[in-house]
């Protein structure tokens, strides 16, 4: 249920402008807190902004975190900026602000250590000229698709500190060549984290970066096909302290000479992706993540050369310090249930394991793991979304894994309300859950899940049609912390029951809720002798839970 503090600040912020003194009564973390609710629910509204800019708005304030709103724009900016405030963190998502807005709120903020500008898409590098601080050490401008490379180098120049650095998504055509050498040349060993967008990085910029940024421990190459194995082996040689790698989609990688490279990886090395790598010397993939003695996530969806005895080699020397398992995708006749099997038997550690749409496995090979007293508990993430999947494995995991956060059966027809119940009954730090198109989920087992789960902040049930708007209200009244949820094709759930779960959640709720042919104009109604909830349209019918037929004098409207 929702917290005493969640209700309290759920309370003020629908009465702000009717509570006196608000900037004397309320510490400065709540006020922050406060301003984030108002854009999350879109409160912002010209009518209390001055009531927010007095009472809230307080020189203390040292963070400002507002996302998804349009009423956060250039004129909300001004009027909240002011150079007594210093702020400590910035972060800024899907709001309309272009240039002026984003000069305004960083006008004179000196103490500034973390930026975040991501999916501004009117942002352009004219925006980004009064940033400047010397405690700044994260700057993400992901999403930002009118940033030049010239951009990049002026904010970089006047902020050098950066430590933390996030430039995906600005549009390939606004970077040049000289884009990673003005990174390396400007940051040097200060840079420690680097993401970009895919397809940019080639050998050049790899060297330089490598060459100049000695301290970087994550680097993202995903989905960059030019990198060979000089640039590499240059990487490797002299970034020592990497801990986390994306190699995902380097194609290059997976021909000789350049395949030997990988087995120079840094045994630093944590976290290594090497999906859609095509790689056809089984030797040099064993060999390569045997000498990773520290590694404890591993992805290897999509390489050709892995079949049950590779896997099972690669399991016996590093299963045992693993903590994460991706074979997502995986459809190789050569890896069955019997490579599987090398989980359950020298994994030891693992949390995480995801195998959605590799459509030979059954799982049975798993079920010494998920019904393992002192290893089940431990997995709290499984994506298990495979079409053979055994009903039995999953029970095994509803019943055992009670430490489940995170669970993905898309497409698993064998889904049901029984299996519902035992989600209900044994998980309840659950928090995201996808069952689309699980047809034989009722509102039975979603408002039994929703009951019990009441943690649950992500729900995918597109596809299942039997529910109805009762399911709906379940999860409105038990699930306060809902961020999003997916509905596409559920045809009988109206747009005033999502209104009022809207209404209902503390922050913010994504809803997404396709159906074709829906019938206009739904009005939801209480049953006054039952305390359930109906259409209206169907006055006079038996509803799916009604205990039988019903008159407008039975009803009130919602």
């Amino acid at each position: 249920m929702k917290s005493l503090e969640d209700s309290c600040i759920h309370c003020i912020m629908n009465h702000v402008q009717d509570i006196p003194n608000i900037r004397g009564k309320l510490p400065r973390i709540y006020k922050e807190l406060l301003l984030t609710r108002l854009s999350e629910h879109n409160l912002l509204t010209p009518n209390i902004l001055g009531c927010v800019n007095r009472e809230l708005c307080v020189n203390s304030l040292q963070h400002l975190q507002l996302s998804h709103c349009s009423q956060v724009n250039d004129q909300f900016l001004k009027s909240f900026a002011n150079t007594q405030r210093q702020l400590k963190t910035i972060l800024i998502e899907k709001c309309d602000v272009s240039d002026a807005g984003v000069l305004a709120v960083t006008f004179k903020q000196k103490s500034l250590e973390s930026l975040v500008l991501k999916n501004l898409v009117q942002l352009t590098p004219k925006g980004l000229g009064n940033v400047k601080s010397s405690s700044l050490h994260t700057l993400n401008l992901k999403g930002c698709t009118l940033m030049t490379s010239r951009g990049i180098l002026s904010v970089l120049q006047n902020n050098p500190d950066v430590q933390v650095l996030h430039v995906a998504g600005l549009g390939n055509h606004k970077y040049d060549d000289q884009l990673f050498s003005i990174i390396a040349q400007t940051l040097g060993p200060k840079l420690k984290e680097l993401h970009f967008a895919p397809h940019t990085m080639d050998d050049a910029g790899l060297s330089v970066i490598a060459t100049s940024c000695p301290n970087l421990e994550v680097l993202d190459l995903y989905g960059c096909p030019r990198i060979s194995g000089d640039s590499m082996l240059k990487l490797t040689q002299n970034c020592t302290s990497m801990r986390k790698l994306d190699l995902s989609y380097c194609v290059r990688l997976s021909q000789s000479p350049d395949n030997q490279s990988l087995w120079t990886l840094p045994v630093t090395l944590t976290n290594l992706s090497l999906c859609g790598i095509m790689l056809d010397d089984k030797e040099i993939l064993v060999e390569a993540l045997e000498r990773l003695r520290n590694l404890q996530t591993i992805r290897l969806c999509g390489i050709s050369c892995l079949d049950d005895e590779t896997f099972t080699k690669i399991m016996e020397k590093r299963g045992a310090s693993l903590s994460e398992i991706d074979l997502s995708g995986m459809r190789k006749s050569d890896f069955t249930d019997e490579g599987l099997r090398a989980i359950s038997q020298y994994c030891t550690s693992l949390e995480i394991l995801n195998i959605s749409m590799c459509h030979m496995f059954t799982g049975d090979t798993l079920l010494p793991l998920l019904e393992d007293p002192a290893r089940a508990p431990h997995l709290y993430k499984l994506f298990l979304s495979s079409k053979k999947i055994n009903y039995d494995v999953l029970c095994a995991a509803a019943t055992h894994c009670h430490g489940l956060v995170f669970l993905d059966l898309g497409g698993v027809s064998c889904v049901d309300d029984h299996f519902m119940e035992l989600l209900a009954r044994n998980t309840p730090k659950l928090q995201r859950l996808g069952i689309k198109g699980c047809s034989k989920v009722t509102d039975t087992g979603v408002c039994t899940v929703s009951g019990s789960c009441q943690n649950l902040a992500f729900i995918v049930l597109s596809g299942v049609n039997n529910i109805t708007d009762k399911s709906i209200f379940c999860i409105a009244n038990n699930c306060p912390y809902l961020q999003e949820i997916y509905l596409n094709g559920c045809k009988q759930i109206s747009s005033t029951t999502l209104q009022y779960l809207k209404d209902c959640c503390v922050s913010s709720v994504y809803i997404q809720h396709v159906t074709p042919n829906i019938a206009p104009e739904q009005l939801m109604a209480k049953n006054l002798d039952t305390g359930e909830f109906c259409r209206v349209d169907t006055i006079g019918y038996t509803t799916p839970y009604s205990r039988g037929r019903i008159s407008r004098d039975d009803l009130i409207e919602v």
